[in-house]
C-alpha cells in the first residue's frame, strides 16, 4: 500500500460517492486543498484550478481508484458518463506505467470521445509539468481527470479575460489549453 506523504485534508469532502480507498481520497483531497485550490501569483493570484474548490464542496468531484489499466477504466467512465459530476478523477498507485504510454492512451481516448464532449487530462509522477516554475503534478499517483470538454473550454475562455494565463509560456498554453479548442 502506498505511504501517504500528503497531510490529512480538513474540508467537507463527501467520501461516500467515491470509489477509492480512504488513503487515495485523503491524498487527492489534501493535494487539492493545499495546492490546487490555493491562490498563487503564477496564476494571477488565483488558484491553479479556480473552480476545483467550488465543485469539491458541492460534491461534484468523484474519485475512483483503479487497480487495472487506468485508460481502460477511463474508457468505461467516459462510455457511462454522468453529468452528476463536474470531474471524475481516476487514480492509480501503479506508477510503473510509462508516462509515454499513458499519454498515448489518453490522446486516443480524447480523439475518440471528443464528439461525446468529453476530455481526459493525465498526470504522471514521472512527467513533471511546470508552469512558471510551479510544479503542477500530484506527485505520487497516476491521475486522469475526465470532464465535459465544452465546460472546461468555457472555463478557460473566462480565465483568458483575467490575469490567470499571463505568466504561462506558449508551450504551457499549447500543452494544457490550446489543443482542446482544435477540431
Amino acid at each position: 500500500m502506498m505511504k501517504n506523504s500528503v497531510p490529512q485534508h480538513s474540508g467537507k469532502t463527501n467520501t461516500s460517492s467515491h470509489e477509492a480507498s480512504q488513503e487515495i481520497i485523503d491524498s487527492i483531497t489534501s493535494w487539492m486543498e493545499t495546492f490546487v485550490e490555493k491562490p498563487h501569483p503564477s496564476f494571477g493570484n488565483m488558484p491553479p484550478c479556480p473552480y476545483a474548490r467550488q465543485f469539491r464542496m458541492q460534491n461534484k468531484v468523484k474519485i475512483i481508484e483503479t487497480r487495472s489499466a487506468i485508460w481502460d477504466e477511463c474508457k468505461k467512465q467516459m462510455l457511462n458518463w454522468s453529468d452528476e459530476w463536474e470531474a471524475v478523477i481516476m487514480a492509480s498507485t501503479r506508477t510503473n506505467i510509462s508516462h509515454g504510454l499513458l499519454s498515448e492512451k489518453v490522446q486516443r481516448l480524447n480523439k475518440h470521445f471528443r464528439t461525446s464532449d468529453l476530455v481526459a487530462l493525465e498526470d504522471h509522477p514521472d512527467s513533471v509539468e511546470t508552469i512558471d516554475d510551479v510544479k503542477m503534478n500530484h506527485g505520487s499517483l497516476v491521475l486522469v481527470v475526465i470532464q465535459r470538454l465544452k465546460r472546461l473550454n468555457e472555463f478557460s475562455q473566462n480565465l483568458q479575460k483575467t490575469k490567470y494565463y499571463k505568466r504561462w509560456s506558449q508551450e504551457n498554453l499549447d500543452d494544457v489549453v490550446s489543443w482542446r479548442f482544435k477540431d
